[in-house]
């Protein structure tokens, strides 16, 4: 009788070890030390820049578009990408939209850097007959050239509704916000 009360305490307090094991592992929050809102080579990028991906981005309720885009210009997509990160130092434009090209001279002379107040999800349209009359340098907010582009590849910062529309001209960049 001995023995099997002894075995029947060994197998108690294996039971009651793996309880409190299965306990501990499902019950400890995960945490996962370097999650990522995009690629790896874009945030090594963003941190060259001096800045940082935006963590938080999606934590607001609703569709939100990811914070980068591939294939801004033609060619490979991987080529070309732009994304949102936030600037390392403390501005009044806390956001900077990089763009980062395998070619610089496809660029057009365009600045590779836009500082921004505020940073949404990113997509890419085509818009047919965009007039740059309507919009405003990033730079000085002055008027856009009065040029009309027939097929114009521009970029999108949009969030529930409201969006700012980005396109380069004559290597500067303008924006038009909608609602």
């Amino acid at each position: 009788m001995k023995l099997f009360a002894h075995v029947h305490a060994t197998w108690a307090q294996v039971l009651v070890a793996f309880t409190c094991i299965l306990a501990v592992a499902i019950f400890t929050p995960v945490s996962w030390p370097d999650t990522l809102v995009m690629p790896r080579e874009l945030v090594d990028f963003a941190h060259a820049n001096a800045c940082t991906p935006i963590d938080d981005i999606f934590e607001r309720p609703g569709m939100v578009n990811p914070p980068f885009v591939y294939g801004w210009l033609p060619g490979n997509p991987a080529d070309s990408a732009a994304f949102w990160c936030r600037k390392t130092e403390k501005s009044a434009k806390p956001y900077k939209l990089v763009f980062k090209v395998y070619d610089p001279k496809q660029m057009a002379e365009c600045p590779t850097t836009i500082e921004w107040s505020n940073a949404k999800g990113l997509s890419i349209e085509i818009r047919a007959k965009l007039d740059l009359s309507d919009f405003h340098s990033v730079v000085d907010k002055r008027p856009g050239p009065k040029v009309v582009v027939p097929a114009a590849k521009v970029l999108v910062n949009e969030y529930d509704g409201v969006s700012d529309v980005f396109y380069c001209y004559g290597a500067q960049w303008y924006w038009k916000s909608f609602d």
